[in-house]
């Protein structure tokens, strides 16, 4: 399999700085799930609203999975080793 790459055609890439990391991802993904706003607001503080669709009738807020590996996870800007690790976000 190719791995995919992007030009930086439409804006060029910042130098890094201090604190920048560097980092091939793997087997990244996006799964987006549907689920009832009331089961999410207990875990999200009240000053953020959630954000909501209808979908068959019915408001459903979006949870998003994104799980990757990052290859080979380093400092951008100072020798340091690189690191292997899975690692999963999670959007709402």
């Amino acid at each position: 399999m190719t791995p995919l790459s992007f030009a930086d055609s439409l804006h060029p890439r910042p130098r890094p700085r201090a604190l920048d990391v560097v980092s091939q991802l793997h087997h990244f993904a996006i799964i987006t799930y549907t689920i009832d706003p009331a089961r999410l607001r207990p875990h999200i503080h009240k000053r953020f609203a959630l954000e909501t669709i209808t979908l068959n009738g019915r408001e459903q807020a979006l949870l998003s999975v994104v799980p990757f590996i990052d290859v080979d996870f380093t400092s951008a800007v100072y020798p340091f080793p690189k690191f292997r690790m899975g690692q999963t976000n999670y959007r709402i």
